[in-house]
C-alpha cells in the first residue's frame, strides 16, 4: 500500500499531543524505576524485597501507560476490508460495514468537572465531538459500548474530540469525502484477488 492509500484509509487521526504526553509519563515511572535499584545497590550493596517490588511496580506501570500512549497515537478512525473500524479505547475498536455508515457530522457533548457526561445543565464545559450516523436498519450494530475515546449515544457513535485532531469543518469535509468514495469503490472477491481457482470461497 502506497503513502497515498494508506493516507486515504485512515481517516480522523489521533491527539498527538496527548499521546505524545503519556509516552514521557511512562518514560519518567520507567526511569523511576530504575533509579529505585540504583539507590537501594548504593545505599546497602544489593536491593532489597522492598526496594524490588517498588521498582517492579513503577516498572509495570511504565509498561501499561506505554503501552496506552501507543494505542493513543493511532488512527481513531480508517477503514478495513469494507469497514469502518472506530476505536472505542485502547484494546477496543467498533466495526461498521461501509453501508452502515451514512454520514459523519460535528457536535458537542456536556461534560461535569469530573470529565463525566451529564446532562446539559450540569455542564461545566462541553467538548467538541465527531458523530458517526448508521442506518436505521443497521440499529442492530449498536452495541452500547463505552470507551474513553468513543461512545454509543442513542444509536450514534459519538468520537471524543480530545483525544483526535482538532475537529474543524475541513476535517468533517475530508471524512466525509472519502466515505462517498470507499462507497463507490466496487467489492471485489478476496478470491480474484489471490487469483485462485472458481469456488475457492466454498
Amino acid at each position: 500500500m502506497t503513502h497515498r492509500e494508506k493516507r486515504n484509509h485512515n481517516w480522523l487521526k489521533a491527539n498527538l499531543r496527548l499521546a505524545g504526553l503519556l509516552a514521557v509519563v511512562a518514560f519518567f515511572f520507567f526511569l523511576s524505576s530504575l533509579a529505585v535499584c540504583g539507590i537501594a545497590v548504593w545505599n546497602s550493596g544489593g536491593v532489597s524485597v522492598v526496594a524490588f517490588l517498588c521498582s517492579a511496580g513503577l516498572g509495570i506501570l511504565a509498561c501499561l501507560i506505554g503501552y496506552v500512549a501507543f494505542t493513543a497515537k493511532q488512527e481513531r478512525i480508517f477503514v478495513k476490508d469494507s469497514e469502518v473500524m472506530v476505536r472505542i479505547g485502547p484494546a477496543s475498536i467498533e466495526k461498521l460495514p461501509l453501508d452502515a455508515v451514512e454520514c459523519f457530522f460535528l457536535g458537542s457533548q456536556p461534560l461535569g468537572r469530573s470529565g463525566d457526561p451529564v446532562a446539559s445543565e450540569e455542564a461545566a464545559f462541553r467538548v467538541g465531538t465527531l458523530v458517526v450516523r448508521v442506518a436505521e436498519r443497521y440499529g442492530h450494530l449498536a452495541s452500547g459500548r463505552r470507551g474513553p475515546w468513543a461512545c454509543w449515544e442513542d444509536g450514534y457513535l459519538v468520537v471524543d474530540g480530545r483525544w483526535s485532531e482538532p475537529l474543524v469543518v475541513e476535517t468533517l469535509r475530508r471524512i466525509n469525502g472519502r466515505l462517498a468514495v470507499a462507497k463507490r469503490q466496487p467489492v471485489v472477491d478476496p478470491c480474484v484477488l489471490s487469483g485462485a481457482s472458481e469456488g475457492c470461497c466454498g
